[in-house]
């Protein structure tokens, strides 16, 4: 048996992101109808099945992204003897409902999402690349941001957007604090932890201030420190080091992303 029919199912779960379990399958099987308690997301990556939701049926094809409500009694099997290449991903309701109120913060419970199928490619696309990201190895407070940002962009769709614009003096602070620090890989928890606030307040607060989550504005600080080096000449090696990235790769990837070219690239226009 070619290794693309291969039957198999990868789990990932991380004890720093405890809300979040994803599995990733290359199987027929069929499943009675169920509920569990998690919100879930799942899409065919190869395959078509047959989604139940509340006696509701539904053909799950590409560029379509299957919803399921915590408790919501449904069933998702292939229509055919062909295994089905697939992504599930659970996640916590309380998790969910924290980045709900990201988008309006009056929610004080979880919204459930009023229907069971997304057809879009765009977010299609950007789930697969979100499940593949998980499963690669990426620092956690990566992967935490990934998830994220993916998600307010997803349930921004059914959600109406509080506008109100919050006003903390403890945001420029930790400003100054992520400016002074730039080269530690400070994460959400660190910066909790050291102005006493709710982890999901201060992305609340990063995001309505600047749109952009903490993660994402340390990554942006130590990217314009590696630009500044590389301008005057320094080596790969010595500025991913001074900026605070693990290695090479890890710089690589994040300058590529974020500049849209590689440091090797970048610094070529500035070295003779």
């Amino acid at each position: 048996m070619s290794s693309i029919n291969k039957i198999f199912t990868k789990i990932f779960t991380n004890e720093n992101l405890p809300f979040i379990e994803l599995r990733y399958s290359n199987s027929n099987k069929h499943y009675k109808k169920h509920f569990h308690s998690t919100f879930s997301l799942g899409i065919n990556k190869e395959g078509i099945s047959v989604y139940t939701n509340n006696e509701k049926n539904y053909i799950l094809d590409k560029n379509m992204l299957s919803i399921i409500n915590p408790n919501a009694v449904h069933s998702c099997n292939s229509c055919s003897d062909i295994l089905n290449k697939y992504y599930m991903m659970y996640l916590n309701p309380i998790w969910c409902m924290n980045i709900q109120k990201l988008i309006d913060n009056k929610i004080d419970t979880f919204v459930p999402i009023p229907s069971d199928l997304l057809e879009n490619e765009s977010f299609y696309n950007n789930f697969i690349s979100l499940c593949e990201h998980l499963f690669l190895d990426y620092t956690y407070q990566e992967k935490q941001n990934e998830l994220i940002n993916f998600f307010i962009e997803f349930f921004s769709i059914y959600l109406q957007e509080d506008k109100e614009v919050l006003l903390d003096e403890r945001f420029e602070e930790i400003i100054s604090y992520l400016k002074e620090n730039y080269k530690e890989n400070i994460s959400l928890e660190d910066l909790a932890s050291k102005f006493e606030l709710n982890t999901f307040y201060i992305i609340r607060l990063f995001k309505n201030q600047i749109n952009m989550t903490p993660h994402s504005y340390l990554l942006n600080l130590k990217i314009n420190k590696s630009k500044e080096l590389l301008k005057k000449g320094n080596s790969i090696v010595d500025t991913a080091l001074e900026c605070g990235f693990f290695d090479q790769s890890h710089f690589h990837r994040n300058f590529l992303k974020i500049v849209a070219t590689t440091p090797k690239e970048y610094r070529l226009n500035f070295v003779q």
